[in-house]
């Protein structure tokens, strides 16, 4: 079972709640580092959120503090897409860079698109100009609500290696999913969104869905 299937809401605190955002950290075992549940109401369509995804390029416009994103490469439609991002760090701190796979899954039944991510901090040789992470799963699930609304769940944990402070890196536990989720509800309007993205996914009724609770709570 992966850390992301074992976030407990009983143990996680809501930080965070207004008309169409929650968000919520998670104690970790053996970290000193949270976790957030992030859950949101987009007013666009599933395919648009989706769309806006998969355009890595546009990474740098929308995804708090990323410097830089960029696909190094694209596996088979089974085994996803390899993806680089270099992350800004607050002063004194090294900027961080991350290597992942994600690979997209489909219900075929509910249509809702589960993507998982996973660190592969190996994939490629480490820069010395910044600081490797090592340690990283997230997931986002996107869950049509009507032809124009989903649901948006954004689960994230990291370990950022390195000199740096678990109560500094927590702060970004908030402001990560926060500033993400307000620039995607804006991204999503965009004309170049509205086209449903031709991107593999992998049909299959086993998705993650471990945030049941958040949604309801």
């Amino acid at each position: 079972m992966s850390l992301i299937e074992k976030i407990n809401s009983s143990t996680c605190t809501e930080r965070f709640k207004n008309d169409w955002l929650r968000i919520f950290t998670c104690p970790v075992p053996s970290s000193n580092f949270l976790s957030f549940v992030a859950v949101a109401t987009i007013d666009a369509p599933q395919h648009s959120v989706l769309s806006l995804l998969y355009d890595v390029d546009a990474a740098t416009e929308w995804v708090w503090k990323t410097r830089e994103m960029r696909v190094v490469q694209e596996l088979s439609e089974s085994d996803g897409r390899v993806v680089y991002q270099l992350v800004s760090a607050p002063w004194p701190v090294t900027d961080r860079e991350i290597i992942t796979r994600s690979l997209a899954y489909m219900d075929p039944e509910s249509s809702e698109a589960f993507i998982k991510i996973e660190c592969l901090p190996d994939f490629l040789p480490e820069n010395s100009s910044y600081v490797r992470v090592r340690q990283m799963e997230g997931a986002w699930n996107i869950v049509p609500l009507s032809e124009n609304s989903c649901r948006v769940i954004f689960r994230l944990h990291i370990e950022p290696a390195g000199e740096i402070p678990s109560w500094l890196a927590n702060i970004a536990v908030i402001d990560t999913p926060y500033h993400t989720l307000c620039n995607m509800r804006d991204m999503v309007k965009r004309e170049k969104y509205r086209k449903p993205v031709a991107a593999p996914f992998r049909s299959t009724k086993d998705i993650m869905r471990n945030y049941e609770d958040f949604v309801v709570a």
